[in-house]
């Protein structure tokens, strides 16, 4: 990324909020309820980001100048449930070989966020229901795994679903495993997809698989703090007595 040449974002609704990507910085994003939040938001994730980057030896400059709106997409529904999600111009181009190098360290730093925000708790702490939560820390754990397999789905290179395991741990590892085998095939893969009124490239299918975990770390480390505060207070996580 070019330290002179602005801060160039990519929006997008999803879920009810707006995500800021940052382009050229995969894994850098920031959160709003808004979109004009999410912008607002984008010094503080750069700062995070480049602490992150530090961490596993992979250091950049923060660009100066401006944020700049590349693109800005809202979400639809092509069906009853179904919401459909960005597909942005950055996510055509077919993914070089340095690309593939370069997400292969980045996943593996955030798969080991990953399971560090979840390292040390008992089995009870792992499935205790959290209030306001759709899932417990186990319950998260078993969602990225099963979305990593439903984004390489939208490509065709998804193995049977009923050959996923049933415990979190080791279908997250059974499913990075398939990521991992199937990115040579992504390498140059110019072909574009629609599954369900989505659009669906290689470059996309690694863009949210990184996206996902970074963004489900934070929430587990957020439940993490609940649920180790109920166990200190002789509480429950779930609010009740």
């Amino acid at each position: 990324m070019d330290a002179d040449s602005g801060i160039a974002i990519l929006l997008e609704e999803m879920d009810g909020r707006w995500i800021a990507h940052v382009l050229g910085l995969p894994g850098c994003f920031a959160h709003g309820a808004t979109a004009d939040q999410a912008v607002e938001n984008i010094p503080a994730a750069l700062e995070r980001h480049r602490a992150w980057r530090l961490s596993i030896a992979q250091p950049f400059s923060i660009p100066r100048g401006g944020v700049v709106v590349e693109e800005k997409i809202r979400a639809w529904e092509s069906e009853p449930g179904y919401e459909v999600n960005a597909f942005f111009a950055a996510d055509r181009p077919p993914l070089t070989a340095e690309d593939i190098r370069r997400y292969e360290r980045l996943l593996a730093a955030a798969r080991r966020d990953l399971l560090e925000a979840v390292e040390g708790l008992s089995p009870e702490e792992l499935t205790r229901p959290v209030e306001g939560e759709r899932w417990s820390m186990e319950g998260v754990l078993g969602h990225v795994a099963r979305s990593e397999l439903w984004y390489l789905d939208r490509l065709g290179l998804a193995p049977p679903w009923d050959e996923l395991p049933c415990e979190a741990l080791r279908s997250l590892q059974w499913a990075r495993e398939i990521l991992l085998h199937r990115l040579p095939a992504l390498q140059a893969c110019d072909e574009v997809r629609c599954v369900s009124g989505e659009v669906w490239s290689a470059r996309k299918v690694l863009r949210r698989a990184l996206w996902h975990a970074r963004d489900h770390t934070g929430h587990l480390l957020k439940m993490r703090q609940r649920v180790q505060s109920a166990r200190l207070s002789g509480g429950a996580a779930d609010g009740e007595p």
